[in-house]
């Protein structure tokens, strides 16, 4: 297999991976966290699997970004890529902690709604740490997307169109997810792994 398949596979693989998970996901989810503990708990192994794909996935993509500076050639490009991948690997850190978050105390706090008919009083609080942590993931995530368009267009490898669409793509999307009035259409964690993704099916592609 060519360097460029491998990577390519590697990142098309974090979109893959995080959608297998995600899949599972419900709308039950969505509601505001004490809403949903009584769900968590009725779908324990349910909620295991999304947040352990996730986490697979969230390995996955931060390394075949990093891999990436293997297959570009311009020097520019090639810093680029590295900075990509550590602003990238930065908010996937974040991330990973509020997912382990959710697998342990989002379950024990919907135990321990069950059995006494209230939330613990640090749920909340520490439910807004984990959120905030995703927060990071996902404007470091849309940051590194604009840095890897540059790379993209920069290397001149792939379609220069591939390169301007993660330049305008990241900003856009930043911008959008901290407008509180649109942040909504920006908020799914899937956004996260799309650039990405294009990226790998270009580099299997070419």
């Amino acid at each position: 297999m060519a360097v460029d398949d491998l990577v390519g596979t590697v990142l098309v693989a974090g979109l893959v991976l995080f959608f297998v998970g995600a899949a599972a996901w419900r709308p039950a989810y969505d509601r505001p966290f004490a809403q949903t503990l009584g769900a968590i708990h009725r779908d324990r192994i349910r909620w295991r699997w999304i947040h352990v794909w996730m986490i697979v996935a969230m390995l996955t993509t931060p390394a075949g970004i990093a891999a990436l500076a293997v297959v570009v050639d311009e020097p520019l490009a090639v810093a680029a890529v590295v900075i990509a991948a550590v602003v990238y690997t930065l908010g996937a850190v974040c991330w990973i902690a509020s997912l382990t978050f959710r697998l342990t105390v989002t379950t024990w706090a919907a135990e321990v709604a069950v059995a006494t008919g209230a939330p613990p009083d640090v749920g909340e609080p520490f439910n807004r740490w984990a959120t905030w942590l995703y927060s990071v993931h996902m404007c470091s995530a849309y940051g590194a997307s604009s840095v890897l368009g540059a790379a993209v267009l920069t290397d001149g490898a792939l379609p220069s169109w591939l390169g301007w669409t993660g330049i305008v793509w990241g900003p856009v999307f930043l911008v959008g997810f901290v407008t509180p009035r649109v942040a909504v259409a920006f908020r799914p964690p899937f956004w996260a792994h799309l650039y990405t993704g294009a990226v790998g099916v270009a580099l299997l592609m070419a």
